[in-house]
């Protein structure tokens, strides 16, 4: 890679840091409001998105212990903010799903922001928001299989760098 491209490396790669930094810092502003942690918010958000979501899924989505997904799920249902139900299909089955306060509250707080994306990618054309999308949806995926290597790592004791886990 010339120094040019580690250059333009570098930029895309600070611009990215600072956007993941700026959403922590809306979820801090944020979390006080709702009564809940970051990582309360973080799964709030997931179940929000997700239908018919297990606790078992929502932990594996946020590489957390079952354990440690039961007490976010009692602290979101005690803050109002969701409930476990039995799956319509497989009554065994118990899926969290938010409830209509926290679909409300994260309307009125989220709205603004919404409509502030919503002007700013109207500012690309159709074929530039492919190009936008595109690329989004591969550094989700990329920082998902890191999540997933290290969260695997982590369960057999392995989180110093060695050549196999770069």
């Amino acid at each position: 890679m010339g120094e040019d491209q580690r250059r333009r490396f570098r930029v895309t790669i600070d611009l990215l840091r600072e956007l993941a930094a700026n959403f922590d810092a809306l979820n801090n502003a944020f979390s006080p409001r709702a009564g809940l942690n970051r990582t309360d918010l973080r799964a709030l958000d997931i179940i929000s998105r997700q239908e018919s979501l297990t606790a078992g899924q929502l932990a594996a989505r946020l590489k957390l212990t079952t354990g440690a997904i039961t007490g976010v799920l009692d602290r979101l249902e005690r803050a109002g903010h969701a409930i476990r139900t039995h799956d319509a299909e497989d009554r065994r089955r118990v899926v969290v799903q938010p409830t209509q306060e926290a679909a409300d509250e994260n309307s009125l707080v989220f709205l603004d922001l919404a409509q502030n994306l919503e002007q700013l990618l109207d500012e690309y054309s159709e074929e530039e928001r492919e190009v936008i999308d595109g690329f989004l949806s591969k550094i989700n995926r990329t920082v998902a299989e890191r999540a997933d290597q290290l969260s695997s790592h982590r369960r057999r004791g392995q989180l110093r760098h060695t050549p196999e886990t770069p």
